[in-house]
């Protein structure tokens, strides 16, 4: 719809509006006040009656009763009158009522009113009484009709009158709104083409008129907006250059990175290592002041291979690299791992950690390293700033996800820090990162992570009291049902009886499923130590043997030369040693356990 109707349906709206306000209160005064009158005068002729009635009916003068009804009658409102005795029975009456008998009538004995079409009656009963003495009652009819036609009728003439002003009003408006229409669709398209980078001549600009105030508006607009498409002009050209140099630059960053990481790695992996075995001291030719030497060499160049970790792995995931590699896992059992860890740790600074798993969880289908990787994150920071009291680590079950809680009672984190928590190269404080140390990356990475594991992670803290931080993990469970399908359908293909297994078996709780399913079909033999399986190998004959192996079991494991030999990587931080003794070059999940006992068996 136009302006200019717009502005005519507004007009005549708001017209509408005060003529039916001022024409209904106009109307309600008129209906009031006549009512009022018709009430009075009934009540006035009912009590004139009733007084005019008390002495005939207490002499039982019937000839006076007849003639003051005789006499009431010729009141044009007046259509029926009927006098009864104390024992309801008709005396007297004038009726003339033809919409009830007059044995119809009595058996109300109370007020009424009777509409029907244009007629309109008040049926009035009353008591007549003498004190307490009853003596007798009387029923009259008021006719109303006269009244309600005199309202009717001055409603169809007040809504003539107001359909003649929505007339005059409609047209009123449509001269004047077609006027100030023209005026208004011309700046419009004024506006339209200045939008356009056109230069129109603006009118109306002499108008004294808001219409003029208008007009000189836009012609400072269009000033202005020229002025700004020139400046924006300029800018987005700079803004072209500074992108192409910030592109370059991220390039250049991202491939330093990448170079660095491997320049980086490779001599800290060997100082790692060498001052490892250095430390042990073997030879018994290095003095404490050595050892405690090399020790911190090998602290001081861990601390420094996680920072560089760090920066390697928000560098991915900002490149989106990061695949994950997802398996089954036990989460109550990886955290319980997770914290006996960290539990000599606290133990030296005389903290309290406590371990509370809310509801038993079982089995999930995600990254156990990235998993890993968070909370121990969490905790380290959670050890980090907390000098005293306890770190609580809470496992609860949220439907399709699980949820983590960290807890520490350490110095927390000021409100208005809390928001950029998780930002890039941010801590709580300035002086954070001098006095306890870290790059700022650590939450940044969390935040990455369990977004990337298809969750959240949430911080609740108070300044000097303790952080909370919430970590969401998605279960998987289409996936969970998908793996457990496959591995049912993997062992159904490699079952054959009589097959005998011997099974290492030094982790039963990490590895129980996998046992489980296995001794469906197969004869599992289970050792739990390297001097029963090398003893058990040498006395029987196995069809398979496999081995969930400690660092420390290298050199006897390299002894046995068997092709049914069967090496289950299911530990931690162990894929570059086993790299170094050219075992596996990558960790096995249950699924590729399955598989290679299906080749092998």
């Amino acid at each position: 719809m136009s302006f200019k109707y717009r502005f005519i349906l507004s007009f005549v709206l708001l017209e509408i509006f005060f003529i039916m306000l001022i024409v209904s209160v106009n109307f309600i005064a008129i209906n009031n006040s006549s009512n009022k009158l018709i009430k009075e005068q009934i009540e006035s002729n009912i009590t004139f009656l009733e007084e005019m009635l008390k002495v005939p009916l207490s002499i039982y003068d019937l000839a006076t009763i007849d003639n003051l009804l005789y006499k009431t009658e010729e009141l044009s409102h007046i259509n029926s009158i009927v006098v009864l005795d104390s024992n309801k029975r008709v005396l007297s009456e004038v009726y003339n009522f033809q919409h009830f008998s007059l044995e119809e009538l009595i058996k109300f004995q109370k007020d009424f009113k009777h509409e029907l079409d244009d007629e309109n009656y008040e049926i009035r009963y009353k008591e007549i009484k003498e004190g307490e003495t009853q003596l007798g009652s009387l029923y009259i009819v008021f006719d109303t009709s006269e009244n309600k036609q005199f309202i009717s009728k001055n409603i169809r003439n007040t809504l003539s009158i107001i359909f003649v002003e929505i007339l005059f009003s409609t047209l009123l408006s449509y001269l004047i709104g077609s006027r100030l229409t023209r005026m208004l669709t011309n700046l419009s398209d004024v506006a339209k083409e200045i939008g356009e980078t056109k230069t129109p001549e603006i009118p109306y600009r002499n108008n004294k008129d808001e219409i003029g105030v208008l007009a000189n508006s836009l012609n400072k607009m269009q000033y202005d907006l020229k002025n700004r498409r020139e400046k924006l002009k300029q800018l987005t050209q700079n803004l072209g250059e500074q992108k192409e140099e910030l592109l370059l630059a991220n390039k250049a960053k991202d491939d330093f990175l990448a170079n660095m990481s491997h320049e980086l790695k490779t001599p800290l992996n060997s100082i790692n290592i060498i001052s490892s075995v250095m430390s042990k001291n073997k030879g018994n030719n290095l003095t404490e002041k050595d050892v405690y030497n090399l020790n911190m060499i090998n602290k001081c160049g861990h601390d420094l291979l996680y920072l560089i970790n760090d920066v390697l792995d928000i560098s991915k995931l900002e490149a989106k690299e990061i695949t994950l590699n997802k398996e089954d896992i036990n989460i109550e059992l990886l955290i319980k791992e997770i914290s006996e860890t960290f539990k000599p740790q606290v133990i030296n600074k005389n903290l309290e950690l406590n371990l509370i798993c809310k509801d038993s969880i079982g089995i999930i289908h995600s990254d156990k390293q990235r998993i890993k990787q968070i909370i121990e994150n969490l905790l380290s920071n959670a050890l980090k700033f907390t000098s005293k009291g306890k770190i609580e680590i809470i496992v609860r079950d949220k439907n399709n996800f699980v949820e983590i809680i960290v807890k520490d009672n350490g110095i927390g984190i000021k409100e208005e820090k809390l928001k950029h928590i998780f930002d890039r190269f941010k801590q709580a404080e300035e002086t954070t990162s001098r006095r306890y140390g870290g790059t700022g990356l650590g939450l940044a990475i969390c935040k990455e992570l369990s977004i990337l594991l298809g969750g959240d992670i949430k911080v609740e803290s108070i300044f000097g009291k303790g952080s909370t931080f919430r970590v969401f993990i998605n279960k998987n469970k289409q996936e969970i049902e998908a793996s457990d399908k496959i591995l049912e359908e993997n062992i159904l293909d490699v079952k054959k009886e009589d097959k005998k297994v011997l099974f290492l078996n030094k982790d039963p709780l990490n590895l129980f499923r996998i046992v489980v399913e296995l001794n469906k079909y197969l004869n599992i033999e289970q050792v739990i130590n390297i001097d029963e399986f090398m003893e058990a190998i040498n006395k029987k004959d196995y069809d398979l043997c496999i081995i969930d192996f400690e660092e420390e079991d290298m050199k006897k494991i390299e002894e046995i030369k068997s092709e049914k030999l069967l090496l289950l990587i299911d530990k931690d931080n162990l894929t570059d040693k086993l790299i170094e003794y050219n075992i596996l070059d990558k960790r096995l999940d249950s699924k590729e356990v399955i598989n290679q006992i299906k080749d092998r068996v």
